[in-house]
C-alpha cells in the first residue's frame, strides 16, 4: 500500500508540472515572407540553406555576393550560422561565436530569411496536453 501512495504521488507530481506533448504536424520551409509561429504550436528550425546565386540584380540586400552570409532572421534580431571565426590584426583579434541549430521558437515568434532564395527547413509541432 505504501508503495502505491508513493507511485501516485509520483504521477500527479509529474502531471502537475507537464506543459504538454508535442506531436509533430508538418515540414515548413521559410523563406523571406515572415512567418509567425501559430499558437498551441512550437517549431523547431532544423536547417538554413543561403543560396549560392542570385540572378535578380538585387545587390542592396547582399544577395548576390556569396561573400556575404546572410541572417535568419527571428523577432527582427539577425542570426549569422558561420561557424566560430577570429578576425583582426595581431595587435586585436575579435571572436565571434556562431549561432548553433536547432533553433526552437514558440507561439508568436516570428521568422524570416534575408533574401527569397534562401529557407529555413523548420519542422512543426502541436502542442498536446
Amino acid at each position: 500500500m505504501k508503495h502505491l501512495i508513493i507511485i501516485i504521488f509520483l504521477f500527479a507530481l509529474n502531471n502537475l508540472h507537464s506543459q504538454g506533448n508535442l506531436q509533430f504536424n508538418q515540414v515548413l520551409r521559410v523563406s523571406n515572407t515572415p512567418q509567425t509561429v501559430p499558437v498551441g504550436k512550437v517549431w523547431k528550425v532544423e536547417s538554413y540553406l543561403e543560396n549560392e546565386g542570385d540572378n535578380s540584380p538585387n545587390y542592396a540586400t547582399g544577395c548576390t555576393n556569396l561573400g556575404y552570409h546572410r541572417p535568419l532572421t527571428i523577432n527582427n534580431y539577425n542570426y549569422y550560422f558561420v561557424g566560430s571565426i577570429a578576425y583582426g590584426n595581431t595587435a586585436f583579434v575579435q571572436l565571434t561565436n556562431a549561432n548553433k541549430l536547432p533553433v526552437w521558437l514558440k507561439a508568436g515568434d516570428i521568422i524570416k530569411t534575408t533574401c527569397i532564395q534562401d529557407f529555413a527547413s523548420v519542422l512543426e509541432f502541436n502542442i498536446v496536453p
